[in-house]
């Protein structure tokens, strides 16, 4: 594992790229998280351990079209590197889809993936990684580019989380342009302008970031009519006397983060976050899960909790906090050790009322099976006293939790019908011995339904049945 000494400033290297006329990241046409533009969101499920071609944990990406039944998956691409116009080749333990972001990177209404594949050997350099562009077309992903690193011998595992966002001032010439936010091991955040059309002189910026253990997790802040958007970034380092990052006793530092500033403002300690208008005001609310209890040792540990930073992502600064876990009144279960609860959120609005919803995966519940709780929101705080949580025994939805399922490991809701309610997408990658499946449950006025679910099984879904691929372990869409 390679070492670097923590910078205190940002490093900014000229790209030598002719600046574009600002235009917001929201103002592309097309609907967003449509890769066909057919008008409806898709699903983007990653199986990272996949066998492709023989080659274990090359990894595969697929993408399931939305449809107005919802997500079918008969309507299907499944994306690998070796695929047609995918640069590169699946080899053993690349992990292709361990990362995916959902983003109109070239503004022509066609949705792009960024795709992270963080142990691919590059240029002689084992598990260096890389990350790759996907363009969208009516056909599906077509083609696709290399996103250059820039410091490709000062860390690896580039590609291991991602995010897209604009950064206005992050230097002269990525003001008003989208940015791919790229995280590794040992590095800092490294920003790519996601324009790669004449990447041969580009040299991208970093910011320096818990360079011990690397990037956890990246998460975007869209800021409302601005240019200027924020990062989440979770990471950890071994200076502040924690445990890392390796799956348990996860309790990584969390900033909100202006790149073009250089600032940053401490969060809760957590690996997941989530970014939407939980109260309907019209200020981004920020939610931090951390699956573990920050105050406790991994083996004494509650089983995890959440945190809601209410107006606070044009700041970081909240107007009022709210901490939700299993013990709180209302939400369903108790906290015990190794749920996980809070290992994923996501936010979404249901049930069309205006105000977004919370959900939160707990995939260690109950012996791994696993389970998600949705809680509504309000004017105020969120309403934790009808709480409701999903679990594969739930009436209507598809299958039996068993042991080590780990439902609930990704979540995301958004809305795949064009009915304007939003619908929950949950994965179980430990779904029969670790091949994984994923769930569609519809949103309606009184919030998530079983009523025409839909399951996805690895099989189903393009993957075949043999070995463990861990379909849907990552979940994205727009």
């Amino acid at each position: 594992m390679r070492k670097r000494t923590l910078l205190l400033s940002a490093t900014l290297l000229a790209s030598g790229l002719t600046p574009l006329v600002a235009v917001h990241a929201e103002a592309a046409a097309g609907t967003p998280g449509d890769i066909n533009k057919d008008g409806y969101r898709d699903v983007v499920a990653s199986a990272p351990d996949a066998k492709v071609a023989g080659h274990a944990t090359a990894g595969a990406v697929v993408i399931l079209y939305g449809t107005s039944h919802g997500i079918d998956p008969a309507r299907r691409t499944v994306v690998t590197q070796n695929s047609t116009g995918i640069p590169g080749a699946a080899e053993a333990g690349d992990r292709f889809g361990a990362a995916v972001v959902v983003y109109d990177l070239n503004r022509d209404g066609y949705s792009d993936l960024v795709v992270g594949a963080p142990g691919e050997d590059v240029s002689g350099d084992d598990g260096g990684g890389s990350v790759t562009v996907v363009y969208g077309t009516a056909s599906g992903p077509t083609k696709g580019k290399l996103v250059h690193d820039p410091w490709p011998s000062s860390h690896d595992a580039y590609g291991r989380t991602l995010a897209v966002a604009t950064f206005n001032g992050l230097n002269p010439v990525n003001d008003g342009r989208l940015t791919i936010a790229v995280g590794a091991n040992d590095a800092d955040v490294t920003f790519m302008p996601a324009d790669l059309s004449a990447q041969s002189n580009t040299s991208g910026g970093g910011y320096a970031f818990n360079p011990a253990h690397g990037i956890v997790a990246l998460t975007a802040v869209d800021r409302p009519n601005t240019d200027d958007d924020r990062l989440i970034a979770h990471g950890r380092g071994v200076s502040d006397g924690g445990w890392g990052y390796d799956g348990t006793g996860d309790d990584p530092n969390v900033l909100f983060h202006d790149p073009a500033g250089f600032e940053s403002t401490a969060l809760p300690a957590g690996t997941a976050s989530a970014v939407g208008d939980l109260n309907g005001n019209g200020a981004p609310d920020l939610v931090i899960g951390n699956p573990e209890d920050p105050s406790q040792s991994p083996d004494t540990s509650l089983g995890g909790r959440v945190t809601i930073y209410f107006d606070a992502g044009n700041t970081g600064s909240p107007s009022r906090i709210q901490t939700i876990t299993q013990d709180t009144a209302g939400v369903p279960g108790a906290g015990e050790a190794h749920d996980r609860f809070g290992a994923s959120v996501a936010i979404g609005d249901t049930d069309k009322d205006g105000r977004a919803d919370l959900v939160i995966g707990t995939p260690g519940e109950d012996n791994g099976r696993g389970a998600v709780t949705v809680v509504r929101g309000t004017t105020a705080e969120l309403d934790t006293a009808h709480a409701r949580n999903w679990t594969q025994n739930s009436a209507g939805v598809a299958g039996a939790s068993e042991a080590g399922d780990a439902f609930g490991t990704a979540v995301r809701v958004f809305d795949t019908t064009k009915d304007g309610y939003a619908d929950l997408l949950v994965a179980a990658p430990g779904e029969n011995g670790g091949v994984g499946a994923l769930w569609s449950l519809r949103g309606s006025a009184a919030s998530i339904t079983a009523t025409g679910s839909t399951s996805v099984g690895a099989g189903s879904a393009g993957l075949g049945s043999a070995g463990a691929a861990r379909f849907g372990n990552v979940v994205t869409g727009p």
